[in-house]
């Protein structure tokens, strides 16, 4: 099966209370584009991350809210901030650094900043059907000129997922892959 890849750059995800603090009581999140998974897009409205004295701008927010807020950076975002951001599923919060998030409306401390561990998004159908289950791991490969096995790949299997394989754009850009590009499931 010729999966797709999807290709994902540091952003945000706020929980309904820490997006009110942010932008304030009825404020509606502002529609940039989709992105790979029905229902979400990527947002006009743009944070700045900032670690004591070191900060990076215009971090996108991802819609919708989710129940915890959660910051996704690559790890050359790591030495920007000068954290540590462990490689984490998204539903792990153990050990995790503050990181404070601010916006001209509000700012919220959140102990939540992962460098996101490469995923794979299917239906619990498809999964079947590629005898996998949320919380495997397993192997994807990508083609091309700088072909690559990519090991510890997390699968997560949910019905209203749309099936790709979900990679950050540093490891996106040490495989030569690009938007459209498709990886297969190594068994």
């Amino acid at each position: 099966m010729r999966i797709p890849v999807w290709i994902s750059n540091r952003h945000v995800h706020l929980s309904p209370s820490d997006c009110e603090k942010l932008f304030g009581k009825w404020y509606e999140l502002q529609t940039l584009r989709n992105i790979s998974q029905p229902g979400q897009f990527a947002a006009e409205e743009v944070v700045t991350l900032v670690w004591e004295r070191w900060q990076i701008e215009k971090v996108r927010v991802v819609w919708p809210n989710r129940k915890s807020t959660q910051v996704e950076i690559s790890v050359g975002d790591t030495f920007v901030l000068w954290i540590t951001a462990p490689i984490k599923v998204s539903w792990d919060t153990k050990d995790l650094w503050y990181i404070k998030i601010i916006w001209p409306a509000g700012e919220i401390y959140w102990p939540f900043a992962i460098v996101a561990q490469r995923h794979l998004h299917c239906t619990v159908k498809e999964a079947e059907e590629m005898w996998i289950k949320t919380g495997d791991v397993v192997k994807m490969h990508v083609g091309g000129v700088r072909w690559i096995v990519f090991e510890n790949v997390a699968v997560r299997a949910r019905d209203d997922y749309a099936l790709d394989f979900h990679v950050d754009i540093e490891e996106a850009n040490a495989a030569g892959l690009k938007p459209g590009d498709r990886a297969e499931l190594i068994k």
